[in-house]
Protein backbone atom coordinates (compact mmCIF):
# COMPACT_ATOMS: atom_id res chain seq x y z
CA UNK A 1 0.00 0.00 0.00
CA UNK A 2 3.30 2.36 -1.06
CA UNK A 3 0.70 5.35 -2.06
CA UNK A 4 -1.77 5.01 0.68
CA UNK A 5 1.44 4.84 3.27
CA UNK A 6 2.80 7.53 1.99
CA UNK A 7 -0.23 9.88 2.30
CA UNK A 8 -1.23 9.12 5.34
CA UNK A 9 2.18 8.78 6.76
CA UNK A 10 2.80 12.84 5.39
CA UNK A 11 -0.61 13.92 6.16
CA UNK A 12 -1.09 15.68 3.11
CA UNK A 13 -4.76 16.43 2.42
CA UNK A 14 -4.98 17.82 -1.28
CA UNK A 15 -7.40 20.58 -1.47
CA UNK A 16 -10.52 18.45 -2.11
CA UNK A 17 -10.97 16.27 0.73
CA UNK A 18 -11.79 19.63 2.37
CA UNK A 19 -14.94 19.17 0.51
CA UNK A 20 -15.91 16.20 2.99
CA UNK A 21 -15.72 15.87 6.69
CA UNK A 22 -14.64 12.18 6.87
CA UNK A 23 -11.29 10.20 6.58
CA UNK A 24 -10.66 9.53 3.34
CA UNK A 25 -8.32 5.88 4.54
CA UNK A 26 -11.95 4.97 6.56
CA UNK A 27 -13.97 5.83 3.74
CA UNK A 28 -12.17 4.05 1.18
CA UNK A 29 -11.72 1.02 2.91
CA UNK A 30 -15.43 0.71 3.95
CA UNK A 31 -16.34 0.90 0.61
CA UNK A 32 -13.48 -1.30 -0.90
CA UNK A 33 -14.39 -3.88 1.95
CA UNK A 34 -18.29 -3.28 1.00
CA UNK A 35 -17.70 -4.06 -2.86
CA UNK A 36 -15.32 -6.89 -2.25
CA UNK A 37 -12.83 -5.35 -4.36
CA UNK A 38 -9.92 -6.89 -2.37
CA UNK A 39 -7.08 -5.27 -0.04
CA UNK A 40 -6.58 -1.65 -1.06
CA UNK A 41 -3.20 -0.76 -2.58
CA UNK A 42 -2.79 2.45 -3.45
CA UNK A 43 -4.97 5.72 -3.87
CA UNK A 44 -4.51 9.27 -5.25
CA UNK A 45 -7.19 12.51 -5.52
CA UNK A 46 -8.20 14.03 -8.17
CA UNK A 47 -7.29 17.56 -8.01
CA UNK A 48 -9.20 19.20 -10.69
CA UNK A 49 -12.38 20.58 -10.32
CA UNK A 50 -14.06 22.81 -7.67
CA UNK A 51 -16.80 20.23 -6.38
CA UNK A 52 -16.87 17.09 -4.38
CA UNK A 53 -13.86 14.43 -3.90
CA UNK A 54 -13.16 12.29 -6.70
CA UNK A 55 -10.01 9.42 -5.46
CA UNK A 56 -8.59 6.99 -8.09
CA UNK A 57 -8.05 3.87 -6.23
CA UNK A 58 -6.19 0.27 -6.81
CA UNK A 59 -7.18 -2.14 -5.09
CA UNK A 60 -5.73 -6.27 -5.81
CA UNK A 61 -8.39 -6.99 -8.10
CA UNK A 62 -8.90 -3.62 -9.90
CA UNK A 63 -9.11 -0.03 -10.66
CA UNK A 64 -11.97 2.36 -9.67
CA UNK A 65 -12.72 5.92 -9.34
CA UNK A 66 -14.54 6.95 -5.87
CA UNK A 67 -16.68 9.91 -5.67
CA UNK A 68 -17.38 11.41 -2.27
CA UNK A 69 -19.95 14.36 -3.02
CA UNK A 70 -19.34 17.15 -0.68
CA UNK A 71 -21.06 17.73 2.22
CA UNK A 72 -22.96 21.07 1.46
CA UNK A 73 -24.30 19.14 -1.55
CA UNK A 74 -28.20 18.58 -1.72
CA UNK A 75 -29.81 15.29 -0.03
CA UNK A 76 -30.07 12.85 -2.53
CA UNK A 77 -27.89 14.36 -5.27
CA UNK A 78 -25.90 10.75 -5.89
CA UNK A 79 -28.68 8.88 -5.94
CA UNK A 80 -29.82 11.99 -8.47
CA UNK A 81 -26.41 11.96 -10.34
CA UNK A 82 -26.54 8.00 -10.74
CA UNK A 83 -30.25 7.57 -12.39
CA UNK A 84 -29.39 10.18 -15.19
CA UNK A 85 -26.03 8.00 -15.45
CA UNK A 86 -27.51 4.89 -16.08
CA UNK A 87 -30.27 6.88 -17.96
CA UNK A 88 -27.90 8.17 -20.30
CA UNK A 89 -25.85 4.55 -20.50
CA UNK A 90 -29.04 3.41 -21.83
CA UNK A 91 -29.21 5.74 -24.92
CA UNK A 92 -25.53 4.84 -25.69
CA UNK A 93 -23.81 7.11 -23.47
CA UNK A 94 -20.14 6.29 -22.69
CA UNK A 95 -19.62 6.62 -18.88
CA UNK A 96 -17.71 4.87 -16.39
CA UNK A 97 -19.86 1.52 -15.04
CA UNK A 98 -21.21 2.11 -11.88
CA UNK A 99 -20.86 -0.18 -8.81
CA UNK A 100 -23.80 -1.63 -6.85
CA UNK A 101 -23.92 -2.21 -3.41
CA UNK A 102 -25.28 -5.85 -1.70
CA UNK A 103 -28.70 -4.90 -2.35
CA UNK A 104 -27.97 -3.79 -5.61
CA UNK A 105 -28.22 0.29 -5.68
CA UNK A 106 -25.47 2.47 -6.74
CA UNK A 107 -25.13 4.99 -3.96
CA UNK A 108 -23.41 4.02 -0.40
CA UNK A 109 -24.02 5.69 2.05
CA UNK A 110 -20.77 5.94 4.91
CA UNK A 111 -21.44 7.95 7.90
CA UNK A 112 -23.93 10.78 6.31
CA UNK A 113 -22.19 11.05 2.70
CA UNK A 114 -23.39 10.22 -0.46
CA UNK A 115 -20.44 7.72 -2.38
CA UNK A 116 -20.53 6.66 -6.48
CA UNK A 117 -18.03 3.87 -6.98
CA UNK A 118 -17.21 3.59 -10.99
CA UNK A 119 -14.72 1.77 -13.14
CA UNK A 120 -11.14 3.79 -13.86
CA UNK A 121 -11.27 4.26 -17.68
CA UNK A 122 -7.46 4.89 -18.83
CA UNK A 123 -6.98 7.93 -20.77
CA UNK A 124 -6.82 11.90 -20.36
CA UNK A 125 -8.91 14.68 -20.14
CA UNK A 126 -8.69 17.58 -22.62
CA UNK A 127 -7.77 19.19 -19.80
CA UNK A 128 -4.47 17.55 -19.14
CA UNK A 129 -3.76 17.23 -22.92
CA UNK A 130 -3.82 21.07 -22.76
CA UNK A 131 -5.46 21.12 -25.82
CA UNK A 132 -8.69 21.06 -28.21
CA UNK A 133 -10.57 17.90 -29.55
CA UNK A 134 -9.70 17.16 -33.14
CA UNK A 135 -12.44 17.39 -36.00
CA UNK A 136 -12.95 13.66 -35.24
CA UNK A 137 -12.83 13.69 -31.51
CA UNK A 138 -15.14 16.86 -31.92
CA UNK A 139 -17.68 14.61 -33.95
CA UNK A 140 -18.11 12.35 -31.35
CA UNK A 141 -18.55 14.55 -28.71
CA UNK A 142 -21.76 15.78 -30.70
CA UNK A 143 -22.82 11.95 -31.42
CA UNK A 144 -22.53 11.72 -27.31
CA UNK A 145 -24.43 14.68 -26.86
CA UNK A 146 -27.23 13.94 -29.14
CA UNK A 147 -27.37 10.28 -27.22
CA UNK A 148 -27.48 12.63 -23.58
CA UNK A 149 -30.21 14.53 -24.94
CA UNK A 150 -32.49 11.80 -26.10
CA UNK A 151 -32.26 10.62 -21.83
CA UNK A 152 -36.40 10.65 -21.46
CA UNK A 153 -35.73 12.25 -17.95
CA UNK A 154 -36.75 15.37 -15.91
CA UNK A 155 -34.81 15.28 -12.55
CA UNK A 156 -35.48 18.10 -9.84
CA UNK A 157 -33.68 20.95 -10.70
CA UNK A 158 -30.08 21.08 -9.79
CA UNK A 159 -28.65 24.18 -8.95
CA UNK A 160 -24.89 25.19 -10.68
CA UNK A 161 -23.49 28.42 -9.49
CA UNK A 162 -21.39 28.05 -12.81
CA UNK A 163 -24.18 27.80 -15.79
CA UNK A 164 -25.47 30.52 -17.88
CA UNK A 165 -28.46 31.42 -16.36
CA UNK A 166 -26.69 32.67 -13.47
CA UNK A 167 -24.74 35.02 -15.56
CA UNK A 168 -26.32 37.92 -13.43
CA UNK A 169 -25.40 36.81 -10.09
CA UNK A 170 -22.24 35.83 -10.60
CA UNK A 171 -21.57 39.33 -12.64
CA UNK A 172 -22.81 41.34 -9.40
CA UNK A 173 -20.68 38.80 -7.08
CA UNK A 174 -17.74 39.47 -8.85
CA UNK A 175 -18.34 43.18 -9.71
CA UNK A 176 -15.55 44.79 -7.51
CA UNK A 177 -12.87 42.69 -8.95
CA UNK A 178 -13.33 43.05 -12.85
CA UNK A 179 -10.92 45.24 -14.38
CA UNK A 180 -12.35 48.33 -16.93
CA UNK A 181 -11.68 45.34 -20.07
CA UNK A 182 -13.36 42.77 -18.35
CA UNK A 183 -16.22 44.77 -17.06
CA UNK A 184 -16.73 45.95 -20.46
CA UNK A 185 -16.81 42.39 -21.78
CA UNK A 186 -19.25 40.79 -19.20
CA UNK A 187 -22.02 43.97 -19.32
CA UNK A 188 -21.81 42.81 -23.50
CA UNK A 189 -22.72 39.54 -22.70
CA UNK A 190 -25.64 40.45 -20.82
CA UNK A 191 -26.80 42.46 -23.25
CA UNK A 192 -26.75 39.99 -25.75
CA UNK A 193 -27.90 36.98 -24.11
CA UNK A 194 -31.13 39.02 -22.53
CA UNK A 195 -32.04 39.83 -25.81
CA UNK A 196 -33.08 35.88 -25.98
CA UNK A 197 -36.38 34.80 -25.66
CA UNK A 198 -35.37 31.51 -23.83
CA UNK A 199 -38.66 30.38 -23.12
CA UNK A 200 -39.14 29.61 -26.77
CA UNK A 201 -36.20 27.66 -27.09
CA UNK A 202 -36.40 23.54 -27.40
CA UNK A 203 -35.24 22.03 -23.89
CA UNK A 204 -33.77 19.00 -23.55
CA UNK A 205 -31.96 16.85 -20.59
CA UNK A 206 -28.58 18.87 -20.76
CA UNK A 207 -25.19 17.10 -19.30
CA UNK A 208 -24.99 21.20 -18.25
CA UNK A 209 -20.90 20.84 -17.59
CA UNK A 210 -19.65 19.31 -20.95
CA UNK A 211 -15.99 20.97 -20.37
CA UNK A 212 -12.46 20.28 -20.58
CA UNK A 213 -12.27 18.08 -17.33
CA UNK A 214 -15.38 15.94 -18.14
CA UNK A 215 -14.38 14.23 -21.29
CA UNK A 216 -12.18 11.54 -21.29
CA UNK A 217 -10.21 10.24 -23.99
CA UNK A 218 -9.66 6.47 -23.50
CA UNK A 219 -7.07 4.96 -24.77
CA UNK A 220 -8.80 3.10 -27.49
CA UNK A 221 -9.67 6.59 -28.80
CA UNK A 222 -13.25 6.60 -27.66
CA UNK A 223 -15.04 9.57 -25.72
CA UNK A 224 -15.80 8.87 -22.26
CA UNK A 225 -18.27 11.45 -20.66
CA UNK A 226 -17.72 11.74 -16.81
CA UNK A 227 -20.17 13.80 -14.13
CA UNK A 228 -23.70 14.58 -14.50
CA UNK A 229 -24.36 15.99 -11.03
CA UNK A 230 -25.37 19.25 -12.98
CA UNK A 231 -27.54 17.42 -15.84
CA UNK A 232 -30.83 19.76 -15.89
CA UNK A 233 -33.40 20.53 -18.26
CA UNK A 234 -32.47 23.12 -20.43
CA UNK A 235 -32.52 24.84 -23.92
CA UNK A 236 -29.96 22.45 -25.95
CA UNK A 237 -28.27 25.62 -27.30
CA UNK A 238 -27.13 26.31 -23.82
CA UNK A 239 -25.11 22.51 -24.08
CA UNK A 240 -23.77 23.33 -27.64
CA UNK A 241 -22.04 26.78 -25.72
CA UNK A 242 -20.56 25.29 -23.25
CA UNK A 243 -18.93 22.87 -25.23
CA UNK A 244 -17.36 25.65 -27.71
CA UNK A 245 -16.53 28.48 -25.36
CA UNK A 246 -14.89 25.63 -22.49
CA UNK A 247 -14.10 22.37 -24.77
CA UNK A 248 -12.91 23.69 -28.05
CA UNK A 249 -10.48 26.50 -26.75
CA UNK A 250 -7.34 25.95 -27.95
CA UNK A 251 -8.21 25.37 -31.55
CA UNK A 252 -6.92 27.50 -33.97
CA UNK A 253 -10.40 28.99 -35.14
CA UNK A 254 -11.51 31.60 -33.27
CA UNK A 255 -14.91 30.89 -30.73
CA UNK A 256 -17.46 32.45 -33.38
CA UNK A 257 -16.31 30.04 -35.85
CA UNK A 258 -15.78 26.95 -33.70
CA UNK A 259 -19.87 27.88 -32.48
CA UNK A 260 -20.80 27.57 -36.16
CA UNK A 261 -18.81 24.88 -36.52
CA UNK A 262 -20.82 23.25 -33.44
CA UNK A 263 -23.80 24.19 -34.97
CA UNK A 264 -23.67 22.65 -38.21
CA UNK A 265 -22.14 19.38 -36.24
CA UNK A 266 -25.39 18.78 -34.44
CA UNK A 267 -27.93 19.70 -36.96
CA UNK A 268 -26.30 16.90 -39.36
CA UNK A 269 -26.45 14.53 -36.74
CA UNK A 270 -30.14 15.60 -34.55
CA UNK A 271 -33.13 14.22 -35.81
CA UNK A 272 -34.77 17.91 -35.59
CA UNK A 273 -31.75 20.35 -36.76
CA UNK A 274 -31.22 23.33 -35.17
CA UNK A 275 -33.78 26.74 -36.21
CA UNK A 276 -32.36 29.29 -37.03
CA UNK A 277 -33.66 31.41 -33.71
CA UNK A 278 -31.88 28.78 -31.72
CA UNK A 279 -28.17 29.52 -34.11
CA UNK A 280 -29.11 32.82 -32.73
CA UNK A 281 -29.43 32.45 -29.46
CA UNK A 282 -26.27 30.01 -29.49
CA UNK A 283 -24.27 32.92 -30.47
CA UNK A 284 -25.50 34.70 -27.44
CA UNK A 285 -25.29 31.74 -24.94
CA UNK A 286 -21.92 30.87 -26.51
CA UNK A 287 -20.72 34.41 -25.37
CA UNK A 288 -22.58 33.99 -21.89
CA UNK A 289 -20.40 30.52 -21.74
CA UNK A 290 -17.28 32.74 -22.16
CA UNK A 291 -18.21 35.28 -19.45
CA UNK A 292 -19.22 32.55 -16.67
CA UNK A 293 -16.10 30.86 -17.63
CA UNK A 294 -14.32 34.28 -16.49
CA UNK A 295 -16.46 35.34 -14.07
CA UNK A 296 -16.63 31.58 -12.28
CA UNK A 297 -12.86 31.72 -12.32
CA UNK A 298 -12.47 35.28 -10.83
CA UNK A 299 -14.86 34.27 -7.92
CA UNK A 300 -12.76 31.18 -7.05
CA UNK A 301 -9.42 33.36 -7.61
CA UNK A 302 -10.48 36.50 -5.30
CA UNK A 303 -13.27 35.67 -3.32
CA UNK A 304 -12.68 32.13 -2.70
CA UNK A 305 -8.71 32.08 -2.40
CA UNK A 306 -8.47 29.08 -5.26
CA UNK A 307 -5.58 30.68 -6.81
CA UNK A 308 -3.88 27.78 -8.68
CA UNK A 309 -3.37 26.94 -12.53
CA UNK A 310 -6.93 25.38 -13.29
CA UNK A 311 -8.65 29.09 -11.89
CA UNK A 312 -5.69 30.62 -14.37
CA UNK A 313 -6.44 28.46 -16.99
CA UNK A 314 -10.20 29.40 -16.59
CA UNK A 315 -9.51 32.85 -16.64
CA UNK A 316 -7.66 32.94 -19.82
CA UNK A 317 -9.74 30.95 -21.12
CA UNK A 318 -12.90 33.31 -20.59
CA UNK A 319 -11.17 36.61 -21.73
CA UNK A 320 -9.99 35.08 -24.54
CA UNK A 321 -13.32 34.12 -26.15
CA UNK A 322 -15.06 36.96 -25.17
CA UNK A 323 -12.23 38.90 -26.56
CA UNK A 324 -13.16 36.65 -29.88
CA UNK A 325 -16.94 37.20 -29.99
CA UNK A 326 -16.08 41.03 -30.66
CA UNK A 327 -18.36 43.84 -30.00
CA UNK A 328 -22.11 43.29 -29.47
CA UNK A 329 -23.81 44.32 -32.76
Amino acid sequence: MTGLASNAARGELPHPSARIRIDLLEVLLHVTDALGLGELREWSVLTTGYEDCNIAVRTEQTKVVVKIFATDRTAGIAARTADLIIGAQATGVRHPRLHLNAHGQPVHIHRGHQVLVMDFVAGHTLYDLDRAPSHAELTEIISQTLRIHAVDAAPPFMFDSWAITNLLPMADRTRDVLDAEQRKLVDGAIDHVCDIQRDTLPTVLIHGDMTKGNLLLADDGHVTVLDFAVANRLPRVQELAVIAANLTHGSPDELPIRTETIAELYSRAASTPLSSHERTALRAFTRAAAAMELLGALAEWHLCGNRGPETAYLIELGLAGLRACGPVS
